[in-house]
């Protein structure tokens, strides 16, 4: 696996953390506490609370509603870009060159591309395991801006915390 500079998390990965109760929402955890940089490592769009949102207020679960809402906001540990037109043009970008990405996926690899990151973690099968995105308007080219997508498991988290540590 190529170093991680950042880190981009999809939604799924704030459930497994918050709603698992097994190796992997501790690592997850721990991975959070990894932290060892003035920037936040790691990162998400703010489309996220929309995503995590939706079962809490169908269980009326008020205390996860909260979690959720404490935890995706910019901080020391995670740095939360809102869903902005230039978030919006490129995702329609990715979801061009990706035709099988919906489209809140094409907004999370869109908002983790414009934060710099260098992975994406989803739980999210169906994403390739890199987006190479490019694309030319006005007789310009821009990119390739690459973005390497890694399974949200046990082995991964681990590997990532070590890493960190």
């Amino acid at each position: 696996m190529a170093s991680i500079e950042r880190l981009c998390l999809d939604t799924n990965v704030f459930i497994a953390m918050a709603e698992g109760a097994d190796d992997l929402s501790l690592e997850l955890y721990g991975l959070v506490g990894a932290q060892r940089t003035e920037q936040a490592f790691l990162c998400t769009s703010e489309l996220s609370i929309a995503e995590l949102l939706v079962e809490p207020y169908r269980d009326e679960n008020d205390g996860l509603i909260q979690l959720y809402d404490n935890w995706i906001n910019s901080g020391a540990w995670l740095e939360v870009r809102p869903v902005d037109r230039g978030v919006l043009w490129y995702a329609a970008v990715v979801r061009q060159q990706y035709r099988a990405i919906k489209l809140p996926d094409a907004i999370h690899i869109s908002t983790a591309i414009g934060l710099g990151c260098t992975h994406f973690m989803s739980g999210d099968r169906r994403l390739p395991s890199e987006i190479n995105l490019y694309h030319k308007r006005w007789g310009s080219e821009r990119g390739p801006a690459r973005l390497a997508v890694l399974p949200l498991d046990l082995d991964t988290v681990t590997r990532i915390r070590g890493e960190r540590s």
